[in-house]
C-alpha cells in the first residue's frame, strides 16, 4: 500500500515551480505567466528570476505583484494497484492558491536593482481514498503542504549599447510537511486482521540559488540567455515518526520509530536557457524560450541513521513559445504554449519512480490605465503520467493523466 499512498502526491512533486523534475511548470511572473513562462527576454519586474539582465531595460522605478495562482487539478490513475485480484482505481482532485511575487525595481547611478519576494510554491494537499474487494478492505487518509519562500535581489547593467548584463541571488525556504494513515483489513465478516500503518514527517531546508544573465538588444529583436546556477545547501532537517500495529488471531504486534534532525536537502541542478523576442508586425511580437535542465544525481537525505536517498536525474529540454498582441492603444492580447518534459526516466516497473510529461497552454489580457498595468488570464495543463500498477502480473502500465488549470492575476506600479 505504500506505492498508493506515493502515488497520491504526484501532483505536488509536478506543480512545484523549483522542484527538478518538472521545473518551471505553473505560470510565473507578471507578464511571462501568460506568455507560456516564455520570459527570457522580458523587460518588466519577472526579470529578476527569468533573466536579470533585463532589470537594466525597465527605465523607471516599479513594483510589481503577481497575484495569486488559483489552480484546480485531477488526478487519475486506472487502475493503480491490484488488490486480491481486483483492479483499483484511483482518482484525486482540488483547489490551491498559489501566492507569487513582490518585486520592486529602482536605480542607482548606472546600476539598476531589484528586491524580490517570491512564493513560487504553496500547495495543500488532503485526500481520502478507499479500496475494496469481497475479502479485504484498504483505507488511506493523506495530508500534505509544501511552499517556497525565495528572499532576494538582483542587479544590471548596460555594458554597451544594446548589451546588459546582471545577477540575482536568492536565500530559498523550503517547507514539508506530511501525514498519512493506512489501514488495511483482512476478511469483511468476521475481520480476520487489521493492520495500521501511520507516519509523520516535517523538513525545514534553506539554502543559496543564484541567477546570471545576458540581455542583447538590436533595436526591436532581442535575444537572451540565463543560466541558473545549482542550489548551496545552507542548513536542512527533518523529523520523522512512523508507527505501524498489526491485530490478528494471533498475538498482536506493534512497532514506532522517531527520528529527529534527519540531515535532507532539496537541491537544484544547473538549468540554462535562451530566449528570442521578435515584432512580427508592429503590433505583434512573439517569444520563444528554450531551457535545459542538466542532468545530476542529487542527495535528498544523508544522515547515518538513515539509507542515503538519492534520484537520478537526465537532461531535460524545455519550451516556451508567447504571442503578445496590441489589440488598442495599451490594451494586449497574450497568448502562449508550453512544453514541460520530466527529467526523470521512463519507469520499468512499480518501483521506479513515476514520470510526468505536460504540455499546456495560457491566455490573457492586460491593459495600463495611468501608471497601472494589469492582467488577468486563465491556463490549462495536461500531464501523461507513466506509472506501473502495483501487484500486477504480468507487470503493466497504468492509464495515468493529470490535468492542472485555473486564472492568473498580476498588477505593477511605475513609480
Amino acid at each position: 500500500m505504500s506505492r498508493i499512498a506515493a502515488t497520491a502526491t504526484l501532483l505536488l512533486s509536478a506543480t512545484a515551480v523549483a522542484g527538478p523534475s518538472n521545473r518551471g511548470l505553473i505560470p510565473f511572473g507578471e507578464r511571462a505567466a501568460m506568455l507560456g513562462n516564455a520570459g527570457i527576454t522580458s523587460p518588466a519586474g519577472e526579470a529578476v528570476y527569468y533573466n536579470p539582465a533585463n532589470l537594466a531595460r525597465i527605465g523607471h522605478p516599479n513594483l510589481s505583484v503577481s497575484g495569486s495562482t488559483y489552480m484546480l487539478y485531477q488526478l487519475s490513475v486506472d487502475p493503480i494497484v491490484v488488490l486480491q485480484g481486483e483492479d483499483q482505481k484511483f482518482e484525486a482532485s482540488g483547489f490551491v492558491a498559489i501566492p507569487s511575487t513582490v518585486i520592486s525595481t529602482y536605480q542607482i547611478g548606472r546600476l539598476s536593482l531589484a528586491s524580490a519576494v517570491l512564493v513560487p510554491e504553496a500547495l495543500t494537499f488532503k485526500n481520502r481514498l478507499t479500496f475494496e474487494t469481497s475479502m479485504a478492505r484498504v483505507t488511506i487518509i493523506q495530508n500534505r503542504q509544501e511552499s517556497q519562500l525565495w528572499l532576494g535581489g538582483g542587479a544590471a547593467l548596460e555594458l554597451a549599447d544594446g548589451v546588459y548584463a546582471g545577477v540575482s541571488v536568492f536565500a530559498a525556504n523550503t517547507t514539508e510537511s506530511s501525514y498519512s494513515y493506512t489501514r488495511a483489513q483482512t476478511g469483511i465478516d468476521p475481520v480476520t486482521q487489521v493492520t495500521e500503518r501511520t507516519s509523520s514527517t516535517d523538513i525545514s531546508v534553506i539554502g543559496l540559488t543564484a541567477i546570471a544573465g545576458l540581455q542583447i538588444q538590436r533595436g526591436p529583436l532581442g535575444i537572451g540567455a540565463r543560466l541558473h546556477s545549482p542550489s548551496i545547501r545552507l542548513s536542512g532537517s527533518g523529523d520523522n515518526y512512523s508507527a505501524a500495529s498489526v491485530v490478528s488471531q494471533a498475538m498482536p504486534a506493534a512497532q514506532d520509530t522517531e527520528l529527529e534532525d534527519v540531515s535532507v536537502d532539496r537541491p537544484l541542478p544547473i538549468d540554462a536557457g535562451v530566449g528570442v523576442s521578435y515584432p512580427a508586425t508592429p503590433a505583434l511580437r512573439l517569444l520563444a524560450d528554450v531551457n535545459l535542465q542538466l542532468g545530476a544525481r542529487l542527495t535528498t537525505v544523508d544522515d547515518p541513521r538513515l539509507p542515503t536517498a538519492e534520484s537520478e536525474l537526465n537532461a531535460a529540454p524545455r519550451g516556451a513559445l508567447g504571442m503578445e498582441l496590441e489589440v488598442a492603444t495599451k490594451k494586449w492580447l497574450r497568448a502562449g504554449f508550453v512544453v514541460n518534459r520530466s527529467a526523470l526516466a521512463e519507469p520499468d516497473n512499480a518501483d521506479d519512480a513515476v514520470r510526468e510529461d505536460y504540455v499546456g497552454g495560457t491566455l490573457g489580457f492586460a491593459w495600463q490605465s495611468g501608471r497601472t498595468h494589469t492582467a488577468l488570464g486563465v491556463f490549462y495543463l495536461h500531464g501523461s503520467i507513466q506509472t506501473f500498477v502495483e501487484g500486477a502480473t504480468p507487470p503493466r502500465e497504468a492509464d495515468a493523466t493529470g490535468r492542472l488549470f485555473g486564472g492568473l492575476f498580476t498588477v505593477s506600479y511605475r513609480l
